[in-house]
């Protein structure tokens, strides 16, 4: 059960990391391209792990697996910063919880033949509904289904793929050569964004206003990648121990966590943080708390 606990500590991080990303997207990085280029740079210091028991060529199969892991994380990152834009972080992030497990269940069960026994599978059911049920959305801005939910759900569709794909690489190789050459691919996404020079000049501001901002601006990013890098060196290592569908599962805790953390800064940080929190609202995540909770006791049980 190591597992469990390093997906957990992985959450918490991550949670934060979310939080922060928000902020980023409000307050210094108003393109999303901009933040997806420099969490894909931020992800190419995983390269460090190149020094413990690290492949250096597995094989053409696993080499571009492990490559093309890396880049649709990428592009996945693009279009999760895209939703998150539009619409409030305390129902997209949980939509694209919601939205990977299934995905990451289908493709485990077609392409590596994973199965549940019965306790996951109930787990997995109950950990989405609640992550699903937390994501619906009713603000001044949206309510219901909207365009950021649609980004939403491509982006956890894609980072299935990417999860499964990671999988597949550890099950055949160990778990430096497989988050080595991912992150590799992850960086060799995000350098065609600079070919775009209006992309290139978003991303390297030139003006002393611009400078002193992206100062600050960075400083924050560094925190927030620090704690996403927790997360998602944790998230890796608990899917080379245990199936991707039940690892993904388990991140319904931390949209929960999510949910505490951003009621808390919306109401001590109303400038930064300006999200909605109508008494039903209330209501229905505590709702989709105790069904994630729920979740969480039938994966003790299997």
């Amino acid at each position: 059960m190591l597992w469990i606990w390093i997906v957990l500590i992985s959450l918490f991080a991550n949670a934060a990391a979310q939080l922060l990303d928000k902020f980023l997207l409000s307050e210094s990085f108003p393109n999303p391209i901009v933040l997806t280029f420099w969490t894909a740079v931020w992800n190419g210091l995983g390269i460090v792990f190149i020094f413990f028991n690290f492949n250096f060529f597995p094989g053409w199969y696993l080499l571009i697996i492990a490559l093309l892991s890396g880049t649709t994380l990428t592009i996945a990152l693009q279009f999760l910063y895209m939703g998150l834009k539009t619409g409030e972080a305390s129902h997209i992030a949980p939509l694209v919880g919601g939205v990977v497990p299934v995905f990451t269940f289908i493709i485990s069960y077609l392409w590596l033949g994973e199965r549940l026994n019965f306790y996951q599978q109930v787990a997995v059911l109950l950990l989405v509904l609640g992550a699903l049920l937390i994501s619906f959305e009713k603000s001044k801005k949206h309510s219901g289904i909207h365009i950021g939910m649609l980004w939403a759900v491509i982006s956890g569709l894609l980072f299935a793929v990417s999860y499964v794909m990671a999988r597949a690489v550890y099950l055949e190789e160990t778990f430096a050569t497989g988050f080595v050459w991912a992150r590799i691919g992850a960086v060799a996404a995000a350098l065609p964004i600079l070919l775009i020079p209006r992309f290139r000049k978003l991303i390297f501001a030139k003006s002393k206003k611009s400078k002193e901002k992206n100062r600050k601006a960075f400083t924050i990013l560094a925190i927030n990648k620090t704690l996403a890098s927790v997360s998602f060196v944790g998230m890796n290592f608990a899917v080379s121990l245990a199936s991707a569908t039940l690892v993904n599962a388990l991140a319904g805790l931390q949209y929960a966590v999510l949910f505490i953390l951003i009621y808390i800064c919306t109401k001590k940080f109303p400038k930064f943080f300006k999200e909605q929190f109508t008494r039903g609202e209330i209501v229905q995540q505590i709702m989709a708390i105790v069904l994630i909770v729920v979740g969480l006791g039938f994966i003790v049980l299997s």
